[in-house]
């Protein structure tokens, strides 16, 4: 069941949407949201700046101010949202570590909803992937179009037997007993076992979710074979398990989660 939305505000930028996919998702289910806007610390400012002292406290209080302003601009913009809405919501404001707050918030929530990243390198490294990987709640990513139904129709479950796939299977029954189909995709790989995805669509039958299995070879890449038949179906929501390899090993080849988080065509639920 979904009883509690989050959604960090933070900046403006896919705010909105966000916003709206967490309404439509509380209407859906009957559930609560939580806004939260964090504050970064001044004190967190001071390795990126380099001036002299003097210098530094005017950048210090001008940052300070401009944050203020900032927060209180967003607050009163989506409270009125939130409000004309007619949800039920709180809004949360923090000063600190980000991480820290989104960690604390999100695991008192059933789902986060987050913007998916652009495809640079630099992308990978920042807050919003420690954060899929270390909530160990499931997190919506949505494109920045806002593209996300409350109800997905037809949902694309990548299906690999591992403990990350298992988790999110489970986090997304909500969402795939809604669904008019679910397709369970495996990607066949020589080297490895065969995986019993039979099992997992007749888990999830008992659910009352309608459930199907689907292989592919792996004959391309594993993130190319999922965007690929999430294309082919027409799926409007891709359920993935999140980092399934060491996080080294994901910069440097690529990885699964990085590409599926940086689609900007279809929301992904991720667990971890």
């Amino acid at each position: 069941m979904i009883k509690t939305i989050l959604v960090p505000i933070c900046h403006e930028q896919g705010a909105e949407e966000r916003i709206d996919c967490a309404i439509d998702l509380a209407n859906k289910h009957d559930a609560h949201i939580q806004a939260l806007h964090i504050l970064t610390p001044l004190e967190n400012m001071a390795h990126a700046i380099h001036h002299d002292f003097t210098s530094s406290i005017e950048l210090y209080s001008q940052f300070q101010q401009e944050a203020k302003d900032e927060a209180e601009k967003l607050r009163e913009k989506y409270e009125t949202k939130l409000k004309n809405s007619g949800v039920r919501f709180d809004w949360c404001q923090e000063k600190g570590n980000l991480l820290t707050y989104l960690y604390t918030y999100s695991r008192a929530s059933d789902v986060t909803i987050v913007s998916q990243k652009g495809e640079s390198y630099d992308d990978i490294l920042d807050y919003i992937n420690d954060f899929i990987i270390g909530s160990g709640q499931p997190v919506l990513a949505i494109p920045r179009s806002g593209n996300c139904s409350a109800a997905p129709k037809n949902v694309l479950v990548a299906w690999d037997g591992s403990r990350e796939s298992a988790k999110a299977t489970s986090d997304a029954i909500p969402f795939l007993k809604v669904a008019d189909k679910v397709t369970v995709l495996t990607i066949s790989d020589d080297k490895k076992e065969e995986l019993p995805e039979a099992d997992i669509c007749v888990h999830l039958s008992r659910h009352g979710v309608n459930a199907e299995a689907m292989t592919k070879s792996n004959q391309a890449s594993v993130h190319e074979c999922i965007l690929n038949t999430a294309e082919e179906i027409d799926a409007d929501l891709i359920v993935s398990g999140a980092w399934g390899h060491k996080r080294l090993q994901e910069l440097v080849f690529g990885g699964v989660t990085k590409t599926l988080i940086s689609n900007q065509k279809r929301p992904v639920l991720f667990a971890h």
